[in-house]
């Protein structure tokens, strides 16, 4: 799992607004050190209003550890720090690349500040924020928001903001963001009769996929998939009133009764219905691949649609079902930046900050391909998906009003990682028992919920 390089795969069809670097010079900057862009680090800068004339001062240097090792992630920052230099002659912007996903960059950054040497500000990702809220590695920025009339909360998309405010902290700002939202083959839907996705109890979904599955061997088609991945059986559990941890994420839950009949009810679907795809029939196959040649009627995806796009048939998204008795909810997830508490330069890191919160920072962003853009004025762009996108796109947006975060506690990807093979056997061929499958995987999880962030 790249964690939320999800957020990474949807191009723009409009035109760069700033400068992306020529391959030149980003080989000129990216050979100066391993995995290192310095860029101007203590240089002289301009003389600052109420210098003396002809006098020159020393830059404040701000560390920025940034996610990514290629020429677009250097793209994806360097036209921001080059705007920030025009408009903070003070300041200068060293960025510094690490490979990988949330917990390689986690990783760097405790390495970092075990030899002294801690970035000032940090790309960061919901599923470590929380073990790092607890070690106080995040500057709480609540008081910089409160004071700045140009950062408004509100201006972001409600789930990914709150996917950065931990334990009362507001622990940085989000990048780009998912909700899961059904994707459905509309052909597949409107043969079986299917005319409407709209207000969808579960046992509609259930008979709609029921009504598409069709066919035997490795031609046959299922009415739904991917209800197998953790993240997705969370969303049918929150519905139900359950949750992976309790309230106050001390404790482990799936084991629940309530917790414990959902899980029975996906096994039903891909066992005894027959209407979910089994692992083992995907023959190493992606659900997009899959979906894309017509083997598959709906499943829960993020929004993130790159790899559907070759589908030659009408698709589009809907919300999850939500039965009467039920609220309904989904899961969102965020990538985003944030400050080290322990940096000397808050003013500086604060303004950075800001820049990687303003409009210009989510177009370029839009403009390089990542997507969904936590920021309200840019994710509601009409121009956001070009023709790529599905007609019903309001759908996407609208989740983030009632979408919710993971629980995040501890080591959440250890968690991930745990959950998820205890769900394959119950799930798959092996028919494993729900209760004393999830039952067996208690005392793991609770310690890794417990466990801190350490290199």
């Amino acid at each position: 799992m790249r964690d939320l390089a999800e957020g990474e795969q949807i191009m723009s069809n409009r035109k760069t607004s700033l400068n992306t670097l020529s391959r030149r010079e980003f080989l000129r900057l990216t050979s100066i050190g391993a995995g290192t862009v310095a860029l101007a680090a203590c240089a002289p800068v301009a003389t600052p209003s109420g210098a003396g004339d002809g006098e020159t001062m020393e830059a404040t240097t701000i560390i920025y550890l940034s996610q990514g090792g290629n020429e677009a992630a250097v793209n994806r920052y360097q036209p921001l720090i080059d705007a920030f230099h025009e408009e903070n002659s003070d300041v200068r912007i060293e960025m510094q690349l690490e490979p990988g996903g949330a917990i390689d960059v986690q990783t760097k950054l405790l390495t970092l500040i075990a030899a002294g040497e801690a970035p000032d500000a940090y790309w960061a990702h919901s599923y470590t924020n929380a073990g790092q809220s607890k070690r106080d590695i995040q500057l709480d920025v609540s008081d910089f928001v409160a004071a700045d009339d140009e950062i408004n909360p509100e201006d972001f998309l409600p789930a990914a903001w709150a996917d950065f405010h931990v334990d009362g902290k507001q622990v940085g700002f989000p990048r780009e963001t998912t909700s899961t939202v059904i994707i459905y083959n509309k052909e597949l839907l409107d043969a079986a009769g299917i005319t409407t996705v709209e207000g969808w109890t579960w046992d509609d979904f259930v008979a709609a996929a029921a009504a598409v599955t069709q066919g035997e061997g490795a031609d046959k088609i299922y009415g739904m998939a991917d209800f197998n991945l953790n993240r997705n059986t969370w969303c049918r559990m929150w519905q139900n009133g359950g949750d992976v941890l309790s309230p106050d994420r001390s404790e482990y839950t799936m084991n629940q009764a309530e917790n414990v009949a959902v899980v029975e009810e996906i096994a039903a679907w891909h066992n005894e219905l027959g209407v979910h795809i089994p692992g083992v029939e995907k023959g190493g196959f992606t659900t997009a691949d899959l979906f894309t040649t017509g083997r598959i009627g709906m499943y829960p995806q993020f929004s993130v649609f790159s790899g559907i796009q070759s589908a030659e048939f009408e698709w589009d998204v809907a919300h999850l079902p939500v039965d009467a008795d039920q609220e309904q909810t989904t899961r969102v997830a965020s990538a985003g930046h944030s400050i080290y508490s322990g940096t000397k330069h808050q003013d500086a890191s604060w303004r950075w900050l800001k820049m990687l919160g303003s409009e210009m920072a989510y177009r370029h962003w839009v403009d390089g391909g990542l997507s969904l853009p936590s920021l309200k004025k840019v994710a509601t762009d009409p121009e956001l998906f070009g023709d790529g996108g599905p007609a019903s796109v309001d759908v996407i947006i609208d989740a983030f009003d009632y979408g919710r975060p993971e629980p995040v506690a501890g080591d959440w990807i250890g968690v991930h990682r745990e959950i998820q093979p205890a769900l394959d056997a119950i799930y798959g061929i092996e028919q494993a028992d729900a209760q004393s499958t999830l039952d067996a995987i208690a005392d793991r999880v609770n310690e890794l919920i417990a466990a801190l962030p350490s290199v």
